[in-house]
């Protein structure tokens, strides 16, 4: 007997009756669909010996009722990133010495704070939120609030932060603008000079 487990080859599924939707185009280029004594399974039918995603039944209605109700509708990272640039992020593309791309680098200086978000991979992304004196901010001594984790959720809640305070941080007084700028150091880097008066 074969043992059904998610990822078999769709073609060593034992009596599955594969169906597409009445909605398929015609190219082929389609998901197909079986239902299994215990599960519901999944293949491309443009490779129908390709890997069959195996779901419990319950688990696939639950998916089929997310898409129809549109909640699987989320921002993708480069949504999330053109939210950032519209709302003045300024980003930087930190090279090696062979010149690969080593990051992408966005900073915002705001009320009297410096948002800062890193981007290694998809699944490794850091935002801060700094205090407005913090001079490297790619290697701060203080940080105010931190997040790590896949692009899309940690974009998410950066975008969610509020600009005029740092959750868990007391603000006493009035917050005012902070005022400086960016200077080049080297080529794909910059430094963040405080004004002092």
């Amino acid at each position: 007997m074969t043992e059904v487990h998610n990822g078999i080859p769709a073609g060593a599924l034992p009596d599955a009756a594969w169906r597409r939707s009445s909605r398929s185009g015609k190219l082929g280029n389609c998901v197909e669909l079986a239902h299994l004594p215990t599960a519901a399974a999944v293949r491309d039918s443009k490779a129908p010996d390709g890997p069959a995603l195996v779901l419990p039944g319950r688990a696939l209605a639950a998916l089929v009722a997310a898409a129809r109700a549109g909640r699987l509708d989320r921002p993708t990272t480069a949504d999330l990133l053109r939210t950032l640039v519209a709302r003045g992020f300024e980003f930087l593309h930190p090279r090696d010495a062979e010149g690969d791309l080593v990051a992408v680098v966005g900073v915002r200086a705001h009320h009297g704070v410096i948002d800062v978000v890193r981007l290694h991979a998809e699944d490794d992304v850091t935002a801060l939120r700094l205090p407005g004196d913090t001079l490297d901010v790619l290697n701060p001594t203080t940080v105010l609030w931190e997040r790590t984790g896949w692009a899309t959720t940690v974009l998410r809640l950066l975008i969610d932060l509020p600009d005029d305070r740092t959750p868990g941080v007391a603000t006493t007084g009035t917050v005012s603008p902070l005022r400086g700028v960016w200077l080049p150091t080297t080529p794909g880097r910059a430094k963040w000079l405080p004004a002092t008066a």
